[in-house]
């Protein structure tokens, strides 16, 4: 039996750090330019394991939960990278399918003054099919990552499994579920417990320019709980009958990467530990602001609650 069982990718995420690039405003956006037609040195390297699965999985890992990540990689130097990382931090791998095609691989480009810019190949990733996974395993939890190319087809499948065996759910949407919006989504949300994204994901997943607007509709789709992080700004949850407004843990941010899964993996660690609601939104923010103080998605991954408290004010909301 395991307390959770993570769904999503597993990636090598390479850091190149240059000199020669620099931030360019431009319209509603800023760019990361690079010159073309010239070699560009690259002054550091640095590699990591990534991907929704295994960054989730290594929070759960760290608080001594026991844990299994499901994703889909090569059979290359890559994916052993990545299978070697998993047992460093005492992640199981024996639901890691490896097929053909390669490891997906993230290519971030760190400019002189800290810009970053992701070049995402999701190789394998992309062609995870149902009968390629073992749905055999026992666990309190199943988290969902985001799922890339054709893969996010096994949702609604996986979930139905979780349901038939009494696994809560928690489920953080990736491009292909946000863009199917919620109307589509609402058959599968009905069997998720806690569902997470950042404001502009729910903008666009929901439809409303009114984050607590968005929230609400969340709420009313999920069993239980919606999550809305506004980085900086904080996060709204809403629980049963509570909306919950809190703060973030104000740190310098030199890294963005991994820092959703680190609020809900944080998150969903309190619910498994019967904590408050307040508490894990308190852990989440926590283990956040330490991933994106950090390169890499793992390197910031807090083992222990929080000291310091975060302000959170709490109203009532009939969810009708």
């Amino acid at each position: 039996m395991f307390d959770v069982v993570t769904l999503g990718s597993a990636t090598k995420d390479i850091f190149l750090f240059t000199k020669d690039s620099s931030l360019k405003p431009g319209i509603n956006k800023h760019f990361l330019e690079i010159p073309f037609d010239k070699k560009i040195e690259v002054e550091k390297v640095l590699e990591f394991s990534g991907g929704s699965a295994t960054n989730a999985a290594a929070t759960f890992a760290r608080f001594g939960k026991k844990i299994a990540a499901i994703a889909k990689i090569g059979n290359d130097a890559n994916g052993n990278f990545v299978i070697n990382d998993m047992q460093k931090f005492g992640i199981s791998s024996e639901y890691v399918v490896k097929g053909e095609g390669e490891t997906p691989f993230s290519n971030v480009v760190v400019s002189e003054n800290g810009h970053m810019v992701l070049f995402v190949y999701r190789g394998a990733e992309k062609t995870l099919k149902l009968d390629e996974l073992k749905l055999d395993f026992k666990s309190k939890w199943l988290y969902v990552g985001p799922l890339g190319g054709e893969s996010y087809k096994v949702l609604p499948d996986v979930i139905k499994y979780a349901k038939e065996n009494g696994i809560h759910v928690a489920l953080n949407p990736g491009s292909n579920e946000l863009n199917l919006k919620l109307k589509k989504m609402e058959p599968v949300l009905k069997d998720v417990d806690v569902i997470s994204m950042n404001d502009e994901e729910a903008r666009r997943f929901v439809g409303y320019g009114n984050d607590i607007k968005n929230l609400i509709k969340l709420g009313k789709a999920v069993k239980s709980t919606a999550i809305i992080t506004r980085g900086e700004k904080g996060s709204i949850v809403l629980n049963e009958k509570n909306i919950y407004r809190a703060e973030a843990f104000n740190v310098k941010q030199i890294n963005f990467v991994g820092a959703g899964d680190a609020f809900l993996s944080g998150f969903v660690n309190a619910l498994i530990d019967e904590k408050e609601i307040s508490d894990a939104i308190t852990l989440g923010s926590y283990n956040a602001s330490s991933v994106v103080k950090h390169y890499g998605a793992k390197d910031g991954i807090v083992n222990e609650y929080p000291k310091q408290k975060l302000k959170i004010g709490r109203s009532e909301y009939e969810k009708k």
